[in-house]
């Protein structure tokens, strides 16, 4: 199927599908650099491609003038969160399985709901708050926090969720008027100036030729995928598209059995089923619970447009009645006929006559009319 005859729904899914692919490869390639080349050198180079790679796409789409939008304070906030949340991901990455890296990174829903409730004011239900609960058990039992197989590398991926949760909930009030391209610009200029601070005790070393090939390619997954992400929240319901960053989970599993050689023991499997039932449950819940709320917001307009309804067919009868108005007299009858008023009126003007002479002065001072010349028809 063409992707013009998919609807806009359909459209958001399989960007958010490829965004989580290309998020999770990424993620291979990082710790494939990671064993030979140190964390902030492969960060900082991967950095440098995915802002070569996003400052191309931006003056593609023409967004490349809004590009000083990502030094907006909001923007930085944004960004220096993501710096910190993929810096403590990859450090983990670098030591556990990336199955269980993954896994435990994705109880962030879960601490974005719980961290919603006082940074934001939102209300959590009872189902929901036993849903985070267990979505955090399950972290643990993944993180295996036996003291005799237990590393603190596991506490960051956990570390770099709450990062991540905290990185989401300062999303939500960038506005729209920034483009989603600028948002990533100024995470990825932001990844580059950490990988570049954290040089100065960490020595970077040239890499080798598939050493550099990996890093090319985690920016450029790195930024499309971004881009996906962007593209599929803005097409698709959240409520469809948010469960389907779980695909990462599997794809996880299949990269370390394949490419590491992992296989997860009892306790990951149990842990993993945990973490993503809880938090498919919670996106379910909260996708009803917004379902919810638009579905009151309707009534509401509709109980609204009815009463202004109502008033209109009550004032209508009030506007529509007749004004009386004072009764005509009929005009009344002259007694004088009409042929004999204007013979009447003929007889007492006289015509006027420009040739007549002018008036007689007397002796005592009155004027005495000149003689009439022209002959009157009614004499």
């Amino acid at each position: 199927m063409s992707l013009r005859l998919m609807s806009p729904t359909l459209r958001g899914i399989a960007a958010m599908i490829a965004a989580m692919m290309l998020f999770i490869t990424n993620d291979m390639m990082l710790k494939l650099a990671t064993q030979h080349l140190p964390v902030g050198e492969v960060l900082g180079v991967r950095s440098v491609f995915a802002t070569l790679f996003v400052l191309a796409l931006l003056a593609f789409t023409g967004e490349l003038r809004h590009a000083l939008g990502a030094f907006r304070p909001k923007v930085i906030a944004r960004s220096s969160l993501d710096s910190a949340t993929t810096f403590l991901y990859v450090i983990a990455l670098a030591v556990l399985p990336i199955s269980t890296t993954t896994t435990i990174y994705m109880a962030a829903p879960l601490i974005t709901t719980a961290l919603a409730v006082p940074l934001l004011g939102e209300k959590v239900g009872l189902k929901r708050a036993i849903a985070i609960a267990i979505g955090f058990s399950g972290a643990v039992v993944v993180a295996h926090p036996d003291p005799a197989t237990f590393s603190l590398f596991a506490i960051l991926p956990l570390i770099a969720a709450t990062c991540g949760s905290l990185r989401d909930i300062v999303t939500r009030g960038i506005g729209a008027h920034v483009p989603g391209g600028v948002v990533v610009l100024s995470s990825t200029i932001a990844l580059g100036v950490t990988g570049a601070a954290f040089a100065a005790w960490e020595p970077w070393s040239i890499p080798t030729l598939a050493g550099g090939a990996l890093i090319v390619a985690a920016g450029a997954t790195f930024a499309f995928g971004n881009l996906l992400l962007v593209y599929a929240f803005r097409h698709a319901p959240v409520q469809v598209v948010s469960p389907l960053r779980y695909v990462m989970v599997p794809v996880a599993l299949i990269y370390g059995y394949f490419i590491f050689g992992h296989v997860p023991d009892s306790w990951a499997t149990i842990g993993t089923i945990l973490v993503v039932g809880a938090g498919l449950y919670s996106i379910q819940q909260e996708a009803a619970r917004s379902h919810k709320a638009d579905k009151d917001a309707k009534a509401r307009e509709v109980e609204k447009a009815r009463e202004a309804e109502r008033a209109a067919a009550t004032a209508a009868p009030l506007e529509a009645a007749p004004i009386e108005s004072a009764p005509v007299m009929p005009p009344v009858a002259s007694p004088i006929p009409a042929a004999a008023g204007s013979a009447v009126a003929t007889r007492l003007s006289p015509p006027a006559n420009d040739d007549a002479p002018p008036a007689k002065v007397t002796k005592g001072g009155a004027p005495q009319p000149a003689a009439i010349t022209r002959e009157c028809p009614h004499s």
